[in-house]
């Protein structure tokens, strides 16, 4: 289920956070900032597994302008379609022109995702990470889609 993003999640939003963005990962602060910004963009993935309580596997964060300020799964539920659900919820914002997103050269697994998913790369920012360079990734909505 997705879901808005609340201020009780925010401790397990950290934890998914060091564990996919370990050389750059956003603090409590960042996260509560950006809630008080897009509080209707930022969405989180719950389930239960196991007869357990809902937990959240993943997260998403965007502008309503459609920058991807964040996305993220932990490693162990990746390749499930939480990712894909995640994104596709973004995809599904009427008023938006496009998503736009920022992804480090070396993560060839993000390319693929968001490739896989339509997007395409557009551009470059040298030393966006520091030491190394960003991809900006961009994906538009089909003129069908915007029609129908």
């Amino acid at each position: 289920m997705i879901r808005p993003f609340s201020t009780s999640d925010l401790n397990a939003i950290l934890k998914i956070e060091r564990e996919s963005f370990p050389k750059s990962p956003y603090d409590r602060m960042t996260f509560i900032h950006l809630h008080s910004l897009y509080p209707e963009h930022f969405l989180v993935y719950t389930g239960a597994t196991d007869g357990q309580e809902d937990r959240i596997w993943g997260y998403i964060i965007f502008s309503p302008e459609g920058h991807i300020i964040s996305l993220a799964v932990p490693p162990e539920h990746r390749r499930k379609g939480i990712g894909k659900e995640l994104l596709r919820k973004a995809m599904e914002v009427p008023t938006l022109k496009r998503l736009r997103a920022e992804v480090r050269r070396s993560n060839l697994g993000a390319q693929a995702f968001y490739l896989r998913m339509g997007f395409r790369i557009v551009g470059a920012v040298p030393n966006y990470y520091g030491n190394e360079d960003a991809l900006i990734i961009e994906w538009t909505p089909s003129i069908s889609k915007r029609v129908g």
